[in-house]
């Protein structure tokens, strides 16, 4: 009995060390809804549901798994807002997410420069703000700003590496088709991988090239109200390690609503054949 109560008891401990190691390496709750807030990642999130709803190709998922247009387009709206929220990014966040870079990002964000910086990205990702800036963008083709300058931004796009971002977004999107036919037709996924690959290896040269003149001329009006010394800064910041886990966690993010998303449409769907 003493032998069974000692091996209970060393099991506890060693449960409790390899939870609390575990949970050290996420950030704390309050933490990670700051880090949400400040980095943008909320509003990355809101935006996932209009996204998946117009870049997912509705016609080949019904054709692929058999469904009536109708009974596929409701099934991808409930498993959108089954995801539609923070959770999954907090259970990252708090959980498997570099917490020490992350923690010197929150540093970062919280200081004058940060806050200037958050500022006018969370401004210039308002709708208003997107009419400006076609407006900034066709008089700036008429009167160019400085070589500097012009370099400095494509040295932030680069560092923001959002391009990357947007892509990772778009690929997700573009074989989540895969993942939930794989999931409701696996015979029919053979064929829909080599057509996607063929397809995909065709569209992602151009989106990449898209996606960096899109982030670079955007760049150009979301921080015209920065100065130089403000631009060489942020991009010194991006440029370390932290920077880089910064727009790292954002695509891991990503990745696990869009992995999420496609597994609730599959559940959704094979409840509705039942």
């Amino acid at each position: 009995m003493k032998k069974i109560t000692r091996f209970a008891l060393l099991s506890l401990v060693l449960l409790w060390v390899s939870i609390n190691s575990y949970a050290a390496n996420g950030l704390s709750v309050k933490d990670a809804q700051t880090f949400l807030h400040d980095s943008g990642l909320d509003a990355l999130i809101d935006s996932l549901a209009p996204t998946m709803q117009q870049q997912l190709n509705l016609q080949k998922l019904s054709e692929a798994n058999q469904l009536q247009f109708e009974e596929a387009e409701a099934a991808i709206i409930e498993a959108i807002q089954s995801v539609q929220n923070p959770d999954l990014a907090m259970q990252y966040l708090t959980t498997q997410a570099d917490a020490d870079s992350l923690k010197e990002t929150m540093r970062f964000l919280s200081s004058p420069l940060g806050k200037r910086v958050t500022a006018v990205e969370r401004e210039s990702s308002t709708p208003e703000a997107q009419l400006e800036m076609q407006a900034y963008i066709a008089e700036m083709a008429k009167s160019p700003p400085p070589r500097e300058r012009i370099e400095l931004i494509n040295s932030l796009t680069n560092s923001l590496n959002a391009d990357k971002v947007m892509l990772t977004l778009m690929r997700g999107i573009f074989y989540s088709l895969l993942d939930v036919t794989q999931g409701l037709s696996p015979n029919a996924s053979s064929g829909l991988k080599d057509a996607l690959d063929a397809e995909w290896n065709r569209l992602e040269p151009v989106l990449t090239e898209q996606f960096k003149q899109f982030m670079t001329m955007g760049s150009h009006y979301s921080y015209r109200n920065l100065s130089d010394g403000d631009l060489k800064d942020y991009i010194a910041f991006l440029n370390t390690n932290s920077g880089q886990v910064y727009w790292m966690t954002g695509v891991e993010i990503i990745n696990i609503y869009l992995k999420a998303f496609s597994s609730e449409l599959v559940t959704i769907l094979k409840r509705q054949r039942v």
